[in-house]
């Protein structure tokens, strides 16, 4: 990569968002069965047996992330490279202690409704963050990316299989018998990261679209919309949807027919 930027990609391509809405969506289901199995209006085997299917949205949605990246690159309008860096850093700063705040407050929640000494430790929002700010440095490597992500994903799938201190949690090394709520190590997910990274870096070359698509159509332009603000509802639809059940059960346990408790 040069030292400066190209002339800015003021585009902003649709299918991108598209994808990241329709993975936002799939993780806010996963997201309600599993409240509704906290609140116990389903059985807690319908959430388990959802489970397994958690890390494809997850992938999915880190993924693309991974393309914006590139993505990021083609809006820079011109300015030095040390501009896009630190965009990316501060962003991923960002996310990262939002994400800090996050596993604070849900952990007390848990601590007071659970009390199953499940808490939560290096939550999706801290592992996204962390993950920006590691690919920094590869970005210059474009397509070739794939070469660490194959590598940091492997090295996940390893060291699941080991067991250690607590401080190692980031890197994926978890305590014996102890398994944290919502965790996303570093290992491999920062592979799955620069994977977004080289696909994106092949299918957008410095921000800009090699290949034509057609227009969205109205479902399309739906997950579009909400894929624009991901962060905004990842935050948003936890808090709201459990809300919104607790109502349900407190409502219904007044009425005379409960259909969950607390």
């Amino acid at each position: 990569m040069d030292d400066v930027c190209p002339a800015p990609v003021k585009e902003r391509y649709w299918e991108i968002d598209a994808i990241r809405g329709f993975a936002l969506l799939a993780m806010i289901i996963l997201h309600t069965v599993f409240l509704l199995g906290v609140f116990h209006i389903i059985d807690t085997e319908v959430w388990l047996g959802l489970y397994v299917y958690l890390p494809l949205g997850t992938s999915v949605f880190v993924i693309i992330s991974g393309a914006a990246l590139v993505l990021r690159h083609g809006r820079m309008a011109g300015r030095p490279r040390r501009a896009y860096h630190f965009a990316i850093l501060k962003r991923g700063v960002e996310i990262f202690l939002i994400g800090v705040g996050v596993s604070v407050v849900a952990s007390l929640l848990i601590l007071l409704f659970i009390n199953d000494a499940r808490y939560m430790y290096f939550n999706f929002l801290q592992m996204m963050g962390l993950s920006m700010i590691i690919c920094i440095p590869f970005l210059r490597l474009g397509k070739w990316n794939l070469i660490p992500a194959v590598f940091f994903i492997l090295l996940g799938i390893g060291l699941e299989k080991i067991k250690g201190p607590a401080w190692l949690m980031v890197f994926g090394i978890l305590p014996p018998d102890f398994v944290p709520r919502d965790y996303f190590p570093i290992f491999p997910w920062v592979g799955v990261m620069l994977l977004g990274v080289c696909i994106g870096a092949l299918l957008y070359p410095k921000g800009i679209r090699r290949y034509a698509f057609p227009e969205a159509g109205k479902i399309s332009q739906a997950l579009a919309f909400i894929g624009r603000y991901p962060l905004e509802i990842y935050l948003a639809h936890i808090p709201l949807i459990g809300a919104v059940l607790l109502v349900i059960v407190v409502v219904s346990g007044l009425l005379g027919f409960p259909i969950g408790h607390l």
